[in-house]
């Protein structure tokens, strides 16, 4: 089983490749059976290293100024946290992280906030994701998330001010 300290030294290049956005460094990473949730959706998870590289590969032409700031937990569990911008919107993110015995990850599970951030991403990276299927499906994707990011980005600052106590 892997110590804390290499489960540390694993996250630390999980941060530094997806910091990075280099997608070899990041495959050096990954278990061959990883599996990644996304902050997206519940209907599916990606399975597989290539599967996972293939919608990061997305993420990094879709986020810019991707920073991991913390790292904690143990030897088999750990929580990142980070931030990054997609289309200029700040975002937080936070990746339960699962390892195995040599310190590979095989579970990624992703959490995004605030809700335009991650609408945002949405509507950015579920077409590219979608056209790995067809055109058409992106299209799809893009005609449903679009409209919710932009709704999203717009509204927030006056919903925020009509809420706020």
């Amino acid at each position: 089983m892997a110590s804390e300290m290499e489960s540390t030294t694993a996250t630390a290049a999980y941060c530094a490749a997806v910091d990075a956005g280099d997608l070899e460094a990041l495959r050096a990473t990954l278990a061959p059976g990883v599996t990644l949730k996304s902050p997206i959706t519940d209907s599916f998870e990606f399975s597989g290293r290539e599967q996972v590289l293939a919608v990061m590969r997305e993420v990094f032409v879709v986020t810019s100024e991707r920073r991991f700031s913390a790292d904690a937990g143990d030897a088999r569990q750990r929580v990142l946290t980070g931030h990054a911008k997609v289309r200029g919107v700040a975002l937080d993110e936070s990746v339960h992280v699962t390892l195995d015995e040599a310190g590979l990850i095989t579970r990624l599970v992703l959490f995004i906030r605030p809700l335009p951030a991650l609408t945002t991403l949405a509507a950015e990276l579920g077409p590219r994701v979608a056209r790995q299927n067809s055109p058409a499906r992106a299209v799809a994707v893009r005609a449903m998330l679009g409209p919710l990011a932009f709704m999203m980005r717009s509204g927030e600052k006056l919903g925020a001010r009509l809420a706020h106590p």
